[in-house]
């Protein structure tokens, strides 16, 4: 019996492959940078590398390796195999699967980044347990995942727990995905970071100007926990905005999904900490049916990087069990 297995967290930026036992304990893992910018095919031939790589580290026997489990930041076909469209990529219509099942001789499936790591959370994380599960995970963008009655729930087409985009201000700032005031435009750290980059432009946060100029590019998670540390006021005005309109999003959540837990993660969660979730969490309180929010708990994820391999490699074993 094929006892191991891959599990790969496909970035905008930065991949990570690991090689997990059944009971999904990381034996092995490599980090790598994803070449996005020299297309497709580099990137694809640079996830080959660093899995093959990995199970030469893990010093498993590739015939004892079940299969590999991938997880990407975009809309997928899970029954093809196939990127639909990853725009931090640059990927529309990728034959993921095909291409890595040929050259490893394993077989593959591809899972949502999200979906994967809410689902890593539940198994062996801070979700463990609970059967109703709302992730959101506030980052460059705002993901979301839900596990419903002990199963990760993926909808019609296999895209559901978009919760970034359910819209919170009609006339709100305009979003990627081409609506405007969905939550992700007015919550994300690519939202705050714009309202930054005014306050500082215009002289309001010397420090921050100071540290990180007015180019966007360099408005990370960490530039609002050092204008946090600093005390610049826009700064933290910012943040608790933004806190608070996530807080107005999960409170739409509990009165929809009727969840046991708010699972929270991602790049804001893990620099701004416990005062940022608490505002976001008062808020969903004080906006929620009050039976709903007070059957809720709220949680941060506590896998780290390791949570959308393992996510993506328990998936993949549920798939083939079935």
């Amino acid at each position: 019996m094929k006892q191991f297995l891959v599990g790969f967290d496909l970035g905008g930026t930065k991949m990570l492959a690991a090689v997990l036992d059944a009971r999904y304990i990381v034996i092995a893992r490599e980090k790598g940078k994803t070449p996005a910018q020299e297309g497709p095919d580099a990137v694809l031939n640079a996830i080959l590398s660093l899995i093959e790589s990995v199970i030469a580290e893990s010093g498993v026997p590739g015939n004892d390796i079940a299969g590999i489990g991938i997880a990407v930041p975009g809309t997928i076909d899970r029954k093809k195999g196939r990127i639909i469209n990853a725009p931090n990529l640059g990927f529309i219509d990728i034959p993921l699967g095909e291409f890595l099942s040929s050259r490893t001789g394993l077989p593959v499936m591809l899972e949502n980044d999200v979906n994967a790591g809410a689902f890593g959370e539940w198994k062996l994380g801070a979700a463990k347990g609970f059967s109703h599960v709302v992730a959101v995970f506030p980052g460059t963008g705002i993901g979301g995942a839900l596990i419903l009655n002990g199963s990760l729930y993926r909808g019609a087409t296999g895209n559901a727990g978009e919760i970034g985009h359910m819209i919170i201000q009609t006339d709100g700032p305009l979003c990627g995905c081409g609506q405007y005031g969905c939550l992700e435009a007015v919550a994300s750290r690519s939202a705050m970071s714009r309202d930054a980059v005014l306050a500082a432009a215009s002289g309001k946060t010397p420090l921050t100007y100071k540290e990180f100029g007015t180019d966007i590019k360099n408005f990370k998670s960490k530039t609002f926990l050092f204008g946090l540390k600093k005390k610049e006021k826009p700064i933290m005005g910012i943040i608790d905005r933004g806190a608070r309109f996530l807080g107005i999003g999960l409170a739409n959540c509990v009165n929809i999904f009727n969840p046991e837990l708010i699972l929270l993660g991602g790049g804001l969660v893990e620099k701004l900490g416990n005062d940022y979730v608490k505002t976001a969490e008062d808020t969903m309180r004080t906006h929620a049916m009050p039976s709903l929010a007070k059957a809720v708990k709220v949680r941060t994820a506590e896998l780290g990087d390791n949570a959308v391999c393992i996510g993506a490699a328990a998936l993949f074993a549920e798939e083939a069990a079935k």
